[in-house]
């Protein structure tokens, strides 16, 4: 009877763990999507993962005033987390699908594209964060993967 009503207590624990999760990524890929309008899923995975990592430690050793390989820079804060990338996937696809079903956003080739014409405001990130979304948006989605993989 005792080990049962652990088991359960167990169970409960575990998808309040999975709902805070998703929650937390719904609002980090929401704030993405609203403040860039369009992001592959590729790269919302990236930054979405890091972007938790870096609230989670309040910050990184990197600051606004970087300006070279700023990709690269930010994809090295989840250099030897692969394991743990690969861990957090499954709540960060359970986030886009729930925005998708919500009707926030939707795919298209690869990308998450706003649906919304509200004029919801979006927090801003560290000038650091910012700066490397937007020069990703050079990095073809292949390239940024492969970058990914070589440094996490």
């Amino acid at each position: 009877m005792r080990t049962q009503m652990s088991n359960e207590t167990d169970k409960l624990l575990d998808l309040q763990i999975e709902v805070i999760q998703i929650s937390i990524y719904c609002d980090i890929v929401k704030n993405l999507l609203l403040k860039h309008r369009s992001i592959s899923v590729i790269k919302i995975i990236s930054f979405s993962f890091i972007i938790k990592k870096r609230q989670h430690l309040q910050g990184s050793v990197y600051k606004g005033n970087n300006k070279v390989d700023l990709v690269l820079k930010f994809l090295s804060q989840a250099c030897g987390l692969f394991d743990e990338l690969c861990e957090q996937m499954p709540y960060i696809f359970q986030a886009i699908d729930l925005l998708v079903k919500d009707g926030f956003c939707e795919t298209h080739e690869g990308e998450l594209v706003c649906s919304l014409t509200s004029q919801q405001k979006a927090v801003d990130y560290d000038a650091f964060t910012e700066a490397a979304i937007q020069e990703s948006k050079s990095y073809s989605d292949r390239q940024f993967l492969r970058e990914v993989i070589s440094i996490v």
